[in-house]
């Protein structure tokens, strides 16, 4: 009996089969993966949500925010003033966020200088090195510390040298932690630049804890987030809780009165004669999902001193009306939120929709609160820095690209 060998065109296209089957499954497991990781942060952001629930709790206020150089960044009273043809409090209010503020408050990092009790990763000998938790952090949230405590740039917020609670007999029952840590690899720390453990003589009392040293990561334009190991890591910078790309979670809250986290607008508060406004999470334009469920969206409107309706600084809608409105319920009613970029680990601030975005280095400011001033946008987006992670308004951008930076973003929003 004669068999017959198999013809080169049989054999090419088993071959091609068989790459295809091994390329279909590769990109299962990529998309199994990703899943995976999705669902990861997902959980972690929950898990936050419902730390930040017990938090409050307990101090009476939610974490406050803290910037990259754990300074406290305090409340914004709202105002209807354009400041470079935009509303200067919506300008500002993109940035008013934090990395550092979930480690700090919800697990307790930083040793006893910084909170009173919590981990001392620099002396393992220590009573409480091995402990996680905070001290009570009194009324403004900072251990009573100074709003006006006169540090060159940072005057006016609450300094991490002024959170020294046993110099001034604060010390209290002990909080935390409010987030267990199911993995290590789950906290990393932003660079910093000085020894957070040296007293500086000439700093009136301040303790030198050294500052953020601008580390930006290129493929998110966030802060670099190093871990133990990576060179540049240090033990006292200021940690950050991460998603499952190692990318640092954003941490939102309610915008309250200043000098008073714990308090909070009434829903007729009066800014000025006239004009009736009360701040909600959605003033934050980065927290808007991609698709609404049905049933799920309505709109909001900030109105500015020349009665023009500001939905977000997407493209102009012509007439009286600018940008995109729309919003879930969700912003309306909630209290703070917690945020991941996802997968692509990008984020842009100014608008929920597509964005023109061909050249556009800058899809986050990448600081938080760091280097801005506290009066409403001036000093940073006004001013003419040009920062590369410095993002634009996606109708001021001169490009006709799309960009879907925030598809796939991960959002919490707490109640």
């Amino acid at each position: 009996m004669r068999f017959r060998g198999f013809t080169m065109i049989e054999i090419l296209v088993t071959m091609a089969i068989i790459v295809l089957l091994i390329g279909l499954l590769v990109v299962a497991a990529g998309g199994a993966r990703e899943a995976a990781m999705v669902a990861t942060t997902k959980s972690r952001l929950k898990a936050l949500s419902q730390a930040v629930t017990r938090f409050e709790s307990e101090a009476g206020c939610l974490p406050p925010l803290l910037d990259n150089d754990r300074a406290g960044v305090d409340g914004l009273e709202p105002t209807r003033k354009m400041v470079g043809g935009y509303p200067a409090y919506l300008t500002a209010m993109q940035r008013r966020y934090s990395y550092t503020s979930p480690a700090e408050y919800l697990l307790g990092y930083g040793d006893e200088q910084h909170d009173g009790y919590g981990y001392d990763p620099e002396d393992p000998t220590a009573e409480t090195a091995a402990a996680l938790g905070i001290r009570r952090p009194g009324d403004d949230g900072f251990w009573n510390a100074s709003w006006s405590d006169a540090l060159g740039a940072d005057d006016g917020r609450a300094e991490l040298c002024e959170r020294r609670p046993e110099r001034d007999g604060h010390l209290g029952e002990v909080l935390g932690p409010y987030l267990e840590l199911d993995d290590p690899a789950m906290v990393g720390a932003i660079g910093w630049d000085g020894d957070c453990s040296q007293e500086n003589a000439d700093a009136s009392d301040h303790w030198d804890f050294g500052a953020w040293d601008g580390s930006i990561d290129p493929a998110t334009n966030q802060p670099l987030v190093l871990f133990p190991g990576d060179a540049g890591y240090s033990a006292c910078g200021p940690k950050v809780i991460v998603d499952a790309w190692g990318t640092p979670i954003r941490y939102y809250r309610l915008n309250h009165p200043p000098g008073n986290p714990g308090g909070t607008y009434p829903p007729d508060y009066q800014p000025s004669v006239g004009w009736t406004y009360s701040p909600s999470m959605a003033e934050y334009f980065a927290l808007r999902p991609w698709e609404f469920d049905e049933g799920e969206g309505t709109d909001w409107w900030f109105v500015d001193e020349s009665d023009q309706r500001w939905g977000d600084y997407g493209p102009l809608d012509g007439g009286s009306s600018r940008g995109d409105p729309s919003i879930p319920r969700t912003l309306l009613t909630g209290r703070f939120a917690f945020m991941s970029a996802g997968p692509n680990r990008r984020i842009y601030d100014w608008a929920r929709v597509d964005f023109p975005g061909e050249a556009i280095d800058g899809l986050s400011d990448g600081r938080g609160d760091h280097g801005a001033y506290d009066s409403a946008a001036s000093g940073w987006y006004e001013d003419g820095m040009d920062l590369r992670w410095l993002g634009k308004p996606a109708f001021d951008a001169g490009v006709a690209a799309t960009e879907e930076a925030n598809r796939d973003n991960i959002v919490e929003v707490g109640q």
